[in-house]
């Protein structure tokens, strides 16, 4: 039985919806992340599973329990928001221990449960320091560890990192799965980066305008896109209008609206039909000179970007511009230099014109 299942769940606000039929399976153990641009509806599912917000309609489960009328105190839930939401005026401690207190619990076995979370998170020594006197970092572990001394068996966290700067936000990734992982807990965490879903989570759901896209290991959902939103999401696409020109089996050769014949391991498909061909900008191999032909397109350097270990080129092919990134160890192409674009067959995806679906 998953820890957590959401069946069929509605939400709006204003008549607007937010929340459209979302059905959704979490593992007992699992650290589960959901991404999707601002807006996709992802903070609210997790106040809806905190209890804060009730939905419209459908069925929260927590092993196998339902849980739509359950209040917030009694669902073992702890949320971690991005602002660490911690009392100001209250020390590391005493925020700790707040929630114990407020439910009438034992005040010396709620003191040693949180000076055993203090521990687990590194903070054994600022028991007595105030929120002012902490790092972004260490305000977002008092937050997990306050969480946890309230008995949370489930995770819930909006954005846990977003409030850090990037070199801490890389670093506590790996602890902050870890602290989840030793202690056995299921986590859900939301997040807008899909870098950060890429490094934490066991599994992901990809959400766009209230609906749950795709589900699976950040590998299934970046190497097996269900769609042209998802494949996009994951990664910048460049993508072209085709028609299928010839088809064979295990390939398919297509002509794209700006005469580029482009071969790709995808078939056999019915000729004449349109489809949209995307290829992933880390997929596009850049060659000095002009050549074209089958996967080969002629253009030029319009502009190059260094970011983070690798070059993002602008190139224009054509009168259109499309996108290429290589790692470093290659030597930089400059602006208005001639250059091919090459792609790889088997890095091409095929989705459908009308719906954007992919073309297994």
């Amino acid at each position: 039985m998953p820890t957590v299942r959401v069946a069929n769940l509605w939400k709006s606000f204003s008549g607007r919806p937010v929340l459209r039929g979302v059905n959704l399976e979490v593992r007992d153990g699992e650290y589960f992340v959901i991404v999707g641009p601002t807006g996709s509806g992802k903070t609210t599912l997790l106040m809806i599973l905190a209890g804060i917000l009730k939905p419209d309609r459908g069925e929260i489960y927590f092993d196998g329990k339902l849980m739509n009328d359950v209040p917030p105190e009694d669902r073992r839930v702890g949320l971690v928001l991005e602002t660490f939401a911690l009392f100001p005026h209250y020390t590391v401690m005493d925020n700790l221990l707040y929630g114990p207190v407020v439910r009438g619990e034992d005040l010396g076995r709620a003191v040693s449960v949180a000076k055993e979370m203090l521990r687990m998170v590194l903070l054994q020594d600022r028991p007595d320091a105030m929120p002012s006197e902490l790092s972004g970092g260490m305000k977002q572990r008092v937050a997990l560890a306050r969480a946890l001394t309230a008995g949370a068996r489930l995770l819930l966290l909006d954005e846990p990192l977003g409030a850090l700067d990037a070199r801490i936000r890389s670093s506590l990734r790996y602890d902050l799965v870890s602290m989840v992982k030793e202690m056995g807990l299921t986590a859900i965490h939301v997040t807008n980066s899909i870098e950060e879903a890429m490094e934490v989570a066991d599994r992901m759901a990809v959400m766009r305008d209230g609906v749950v896209e795709q589900v699976g290991t950040p590998m299934e959902v970046y190497e097996n896109p269900s769609n042209i939103f998802v494949a996009d999401f994951m990664s910048e696409l460049n993508v072209f209008e085709a028609r299928v020109e010839s088809t064979g089996d295990g390939w398919t050769e297509l002509l794209t609206k700006e005469g580029f014949r482009l071969r790709c391991s995808r078939g056999p498909i019915d000729p004449g039909e349109p489809l949209l061909v995307a290829v992933r900008a880390e997929d596009v191999e850049l060659e000095p000179g002009r050549r074209h032909g089958l996967n080969a397109v002629p253009g030029r350097v319009v502009d190059v970007e260094f970011i983070l270990g690798f070059y993002r080129y602008i190139v224009d092919v054509d009168g259109r511009t499309i996108v290429a990134e290589e790692l470093l160890d290659r030597g930089a192409f400059r602006p208005g230099e001639e250059v091919t674009a090459k792609f790889r067959q088997d890095k091409l995806l095929l989705f459908k014109q009308e719906r954007g679906v992919r073309v297994e």
